[in-house]
């Protein structure tokens, strides 16, 4: 009887993770209303406007180096690299494989989707926990831009407008997002790969 796999990610990091994503996320919203004008596009980022008569979010997207394609909505970011398509939920955190023909476009709410499926085989979650590496370090740089482009005091009003209390200071976001990148990568060498098959086997 095969092995199971551990988990994608440990429950210590899923958790900080969703917690630090849950507030990235709403900062994005915020920054879509920016009084100097909508950061995403200033960033660069294509925006697909969600119709009125439709319920959901509008989606932002880029290409980033390497050709891979992010897309984000009020309810998570999809990572496309082929022939991989990741989904991270705002609620949990958890990396979900994405089947890109389910997917019907253009996408507003998470059921667009398709059916999500969690990774089991070993290069499956791999490939998720490069994902989580790739988002994360997206959104350090996205939050060092921020800080740079507008200044720590926006960030620092996006953050009280919330309804909790925000557990990262303004000028320390891009700085957490570094480390959660970290700690997902640190994952290869810290025997999450145990199961790796051997050489031979």
């Amino acid at each position: 009887m095969a092995t199971a796999l551990p988990a994608v990610l440990p429950l210590e990091l899923r958790r900080d993770a969703e917690r630090l994503f849950d507030i990235t996320l709403w900062c994005l919203g915020k920054d879509v209303a920016c009084p100097e004008g909508n950061l995403l596009l200033r960033r660069g980022m294509s925006r697909t406007r969600r119709p009125e008569d439709q319920k959901g979010c509008s989606a932002y997207g880029c290409v980033l180096p390497g050709g891979a394609t992010l897309t984000m909505w009020g309810f998570g970011m999809l990572l496309q690299e082929e022939p991989e398509a990741l989904f991270l939920a705002r609620d949990g955190f958890s990396p979900r494989r994405v089947e890109p023909a389910c997917v019907r476009w253009p996408v507003f709410l998470a059921e667009g989707l398709g059916p999500l499926r969690e990774p089991l085989r070993f290069e499956e979650q791999r490939a998720a926990r490069r994902a989580v590496v790739t988002v994360a370090e997206w959104l350090a740089v996205y939050e060092e831009w921020v800080l740079t482009e507008v200044g720590v005091d926006w960030r620092r009003e996006c953050l009280v407008s919330r309804r909790k209390a925000s557990s990262v200071r303004a000028e320390a976001l891009p700085g957490a997002w570094w480390r959660m990148a970290t700690r997902a990568r640190a994952l290869e060498f810290a025997g999450m790969d145990s199961s790796a098959p051997q050489a031979g086997a």
